[in-house]
Order: C-alpha cells, then sequence, then structure tokens
C-alpha cells in the first residue's frame, strides 16, 4: 500500500550544505516552500567545521526560513574530527591544526583519535555551540566513520594496551556518540535524535549505537540507481536501501527505536534515471519508514532537473 496518510511519520528533504556562501534569501525560501510543496515535513541542513568557523549567520538564516515555512528542522553536523558524513567532502579542520591527535591508521580521511580528552571537549563543545545558538527540531548523525579502525595512537594505547581491539575501538565510539547526544539533550531536552549507519557497519558496532540513551530514529542510507562520477559507464557503487531493511527493523526492535531510511540519488548519470523512477515508486510503495529521508536537488547528477522531476513527482503521488 502507497504511504498516503503519513501522520506521525517525519519526511525530510536532505539540503546538505547549500546556501552557505552564496546565501540568497528569497531563492532559500522558495527552496524552502517547494519542499513543502512536495510532502517534505522537515530539512537536514549540514553544519561542518566550516560552517562554524564561516557561515553562522548563513545557517542562522536558512533555519530560521525554514521555521517561517512549517518545517521541522534537523542539522547534520558534518565530519567532525572526521568521524561523521555530511557534507561537504572535506578533512578536519580541527585535526589540521590539531595533527597530533589525528590516528596513524591507513584511512582514506583523517580520522581523530577519540581516546584523546581533547578531541572530546572540542567535539563536545562544538554540538552544544550548535543546539544552544540555533532553534532545532532535531540533529541527524550522518554515517559514523572508521567505527572499526584500530588506533594505535598513544591515548588509545594508554586506555586499551598496546594491542586494542576492533571491538574496543567500536565501543570507544558508542561512547564518543553517547557523549555528543548527551550534551546536546542537556542543553535542549526533547531533540529529536536520529543515527544512521552503513551496510558494511558490524552488527556490533550498529545495535550498540541504536541503543543510545536519546536516540530515536535509526537506521542506514542506500541507493535505488547505479552510478558514475563522471562520463564513466554507470555501475552499482552502493547497496540497495531495501537490502537493509529487515536490518533495520530488527536492529530497531531490539533498540526499541523508530525506523530511519535515508534514499540516495547523487552521482547519477541519465540512463539510470528510469530505474531511479521505477525503484523509488516501488520503495515508497513497499516500504514505511518511521523517519524518511530524500536529497533535494542532489549532489552531481548529470540531469539534477530531471531526477527532482522524479523525487518531486513520486512524493506527492505517494505521500500527499
Amino acid at each position: 500500500m502507497p504511504m498516503r496518510g503519513i501522520q506521525g511519520r517525519i519526511v525530510t528533504a536532505y539540503y546538505l550544505c547549500h546556501g552557505h556562501w552564496t546565501v540568497i534569501p528569497h531563492q532559500i525560501d522558495e527552496d524552502f516552500q517547494e519542499m513543502v510543496d512536495c510532502g517534505f515535513s522537515a530539512v537536514a541542513i549540514s553544519f561542518s567545521e566550516s560552517e562554524m568557523e564561516y557561515s553562522r549567520r548563513a545557517v542562522e538564516l536558512q533555519t530560521g526560513l525554514a521555521r517561517k515555512r512549517g518545517l521541522k528542522v534537523f542539522l547534520v553536523p558534518s565530519r567532525i574530527g572526521g568521524r561523521f558524513a555530511g557534507a561537504p567532502l572535506m578533512p578536519s579542520l580541527w585535526l589540521a591544526t590539531n595533527p597530533r591527535f589525528q590516528v596513524p591508521a591507513d584511512y582514506w580521511m583523517p580520522l581523530a583519535c577519540l581516546e584523546s580528552r581533547e578531541f572530546l571537549d572540542w567535539a563536545g563543545d562544538f554540538v552544544g555551540t550548535i543546539v544552544r545558538d540555533y532553534e532545532l527540531d532535531g540533529i541527524i548523525w550522518d554515517e559514523p566513520k572508521g567505527v572499526d579502525v584500530i588506533s594505535r595512537h598513544p591515548d588509545t594505547v594508554a586506555k586499551y594496551g598496546s594491542e586494542p581491539t576492533v571491538e574496543q575501538m567500536m565501543e570507544s565510539f558508542v561512547g564518543f556518540l553517547g557523549m555528543l547526544i548527551e550534551r546536546c539533550l542537556e542543553i535542549r531536552p526533547g531533540l529529536a535524535m536520529t543515527l544512521f549507519a552503513q551496510k558494511m557497519d558490524p552488527e556490533y558496532f550498529t545495535s550498540r549505537a541504536a541503543r543510545i540513551n536519546g536516540i530515536e530514529y535509526f537506521g542506514f542510507d542506500g541507493n535505488l540507481a547505479r552510478q558514475s562520477m563522471f562520463h564513466e559507464a554507470p555501475a552499482w557503487r552502493k547497496y540497495r536501501i531495501e537490502s537493509v531493511w529487515e536490518r533495520t527493523l530488527k536492529e530497531c526492535a531490539a533498540a526499541g527505536r523508530k525506523t530511519f531510511a535515508l534514499v540516495e540519488n547523487m552521482l547519477m548519470p541519465a540512463e539510470a534515471m528510469g530505474e531511479y523512477e521505477a525503484n523509488l515508486n516501488e520503495y515508497l510503495d513497499r516500504y514505511r519508514p518511521d523517519h524518511l529521508a530524500i536529497y533535494y536537488y542532489a549532489h552531481n547528477n548529470e540531469d539534477p532537473e530531471k531526477v527532482h522531476a522524479i523525487t518531486r513527482q513520486a512524493l506527492k503521488r505517494h505521500l500527499l
């Protein structure tokens, strides 16, 4: 059955880093109004270390305009020591100026050491500033990174010994995330906390992370069409979103959480748009996450207007 009459559910437009530099208020306002017209009830806006340094007023402007249009506002704390996803794709500014706290590991992006008190204090202050300074309805924790990367940083060795285990690294991340959430809720009780992970994350981590006090929604992201970065042949670069639904249900039931799913529609060549349309409509027909998110004008599509039109039509068909 289609998702018509989605009372009690949240439908979020993922709107990462849009307009943080060239800020044109009437255009942003038009975007938010169109989100409402599409059927979205909330917007997710990323907030990276770059925004903290250079775009504080721009974020305040966006959150205010979104609330004026009746949208719930979720911020996505992005990258933070390389330990989360979100936008843009960038190394940590804090680690660039504090390299002694970087994990010595073969990983695709610098990671901060989760056993270093200095990093934990900085990260706690970072998220505390976000929830203190902006009128928010919630936080979305986007794809924890390096959850099973073994650190041999001196602070890790001091805590766990010379041969830390993968399980200890995952427990450390759960503790880190729990600290961040606790800090947010101390400052602004009642914020809705959403966490999503990736299919390749071990269940040892995801099952424990879903149980962190304060988390309301838990799930995974995933794709619905082939992708290409530029002009190479499209391929299935990421797992299908449907493939993690049973795991979402299982882990949410065990943790007593509501379900979340983020449908990705980015990096899409024109030839994959037909499969995206068919798969999106089928997904919305069959699956009912309590909190559904879909990218709004997603990143690096060959025909952004066509992708948006497909998304808009599907949402209006299934949600309105």
